[in-house]
């Protein structure tokens, strides 16, 4: 129903603004004369939206995405079931962001979805808001939602994108959960040869120093060490701080981020584990995409968004221009060479059945279980491997230790 902008008079004199919705001029006028005010001035908002919209091109949203904050996943995810389920009971749009709004769990989700509403209310349509508001959420996102909008089936669309936001945020939260035990286990691990090298190797040692004693080389080679950290410890963590920092920066520089992306895709183990992961999520998003109605060449454009890993991207975008000269997308995915052949062939089925949005899915499914199950192999392998490098590193510094005792012992006997 359009918005319209209105400035009015009542019968005391006092002049009053706002907004109200109607379906013309003269239903809100009819409804101002009903509340005893007499309209002075009445535009719609609906036009100076579309307007304003229309003057955030692309490139113009790309260059304000860094001013905008991030919405989290998990945030995101629950305030889109919320939104699907109240538009399903029937709600309105304007109502539904309105309420989950008030039920917000945290600020930043408050002020998003009061933003949202504030935009929708004044006449925005849901995916022109989410341009206009200062949070950001991802292209794909953005760009169901129109069409959403434009199929007049937005309550299904939303239950859809929660679907899959939510089976990312379960495949994330489980490839976080199997990496932090090693993580911590690394962390714990150099913590104490650290405080080993520094606090307890010097004084015992020392003891032997005292004795006049010849140290055997295992025993000399720890002492090294233990000096250097005890009178480099600083710089060592400064170098490390600025090796961190230095990373960052080259990140930065696509060329550098590129020749990182392509030297972990050729990592044994870890490389097959990320294209699995990054074909998932752009499995399920163009799947989403594509069962919204949004057509198969904009869908690819707006999928490569969610690669992370630039020679993906690339691969995806070459799809893209590949589609466009009419080539069908199972040909062009056999082409790249860097597709799994078992999404290549559900893609294929589904192009020649028209089911290529269920199929997308349906490969988008088999390669997250794929990355559960990889993460679970990988962590299984990586923890007797840090226990025994732990208890190697140990070991190493107890016999330095112990030898000049045994040799001691010796020449006591």
């Amino acid at each position: 129903m359009p918005v319209y902008e209105y400035q009015a008079i009542s019968a005391l004199g006092k002049t009053s603004k706002g907004l109200l919705e109607g379906d013309s001029e003269r239903q809100v006028r009819q409804a101002l004369r009903d509340k005893g005010l007499t309209p002075l001035q009445l535009t719609s908002v609906n036009k100076s939206a579309n307007k304003r919209f229309a003057n955030n091109t692309p490139q113009t949203l790309e260059q304000q995405a860094w001013l905008k904050r991030k919405i989290s996943i998990a945030d995101l995810s629950l305030a889109t079931r919320q939104i699907a389920t109240l538009l399903e009971a029937g709600m309105p749009l304007t109502a539904a962001l309105q309420g989950v709004a008030k039920q917000a769990e945290t600020k930043l989700m408050q002020r998003f979805l009061t933003s949202l509403h504030h935009h929708v209310a004044q006449g925005y349509s849901f995916a022109q808001a989410l341009a206009q508001s200062p949070y950001l959420v991802g292209k794909d996102y953005q760009a169901t939602i129109h069409a959403g909008e434009e199929s007049g089936h937005l309550e299904a669309v939303l239950g859809r994108l929660a679907d899959t936001i939510e089976q990312q945020e379960r495949l994330q939260k489980k490839l976080q959960t199997a990496l932090i035990y090693p993580l911590l286990m690394v962390i714990i691990a150099v913590a104490i040869v650290f405080f080993l090298m520094i606090y307890v190797v010097p004084k015992v040692v020392s003891v032997f120093d005292n004795m006049s004693q010849t140290l055997p080389p295992l025993t000399l080679g720890l002492l090294a060490v233990s000096e250097f950290v005890q009178q480099y410890n600083w710089v060592m963590l400064a170098g490390l701080l600025l090796s961190i920092l230095l990373f960052k920066w080259l990140m930065t520089k696509s060329s550098w981020q590129a020749r990182w992306h392509k030297l972990l895709l050729r990592l044994p183990l870890i490389g097959r584990f990320l294209v699995f992961a990054a074909v998932a999520k752009w499995a399920r998003t163009l799947g989403v995409l594509v069962a919204s109605g949004v057509p198969l060449k904009t869908a690819l454009n707006i999928s490569s968004q969610v690669m992370t890993l630039l020679p993906l991207k690339d691969k995806v975008l070459e799809l893209e221009e590949q589609v466009r000269k009419g080539q069908s997308l199972g040909q062009a995915m056999q082409q790249a060479r860097v597709f799994p052949a078992l999404l290549i062939n559900l893609v294929q089925t589904g192009e020649n059945s028209g089911q290529l949005d269920s199929m997308l899915l349906k490969g988008a499914g088999h390669y997250e279980y794929q990355v559960e199950t990889s993460s679970a192999r990988l962590v299984s392998v990586l923890e007797p491997l840090l226990i025994v490098t732990m208890g190697g590193v140990v070991l190493t510094i107890v016999l330095a230790i112990m030898l000049p005792i045994f040799e001691m012992n010796q020449m006591l006997g």
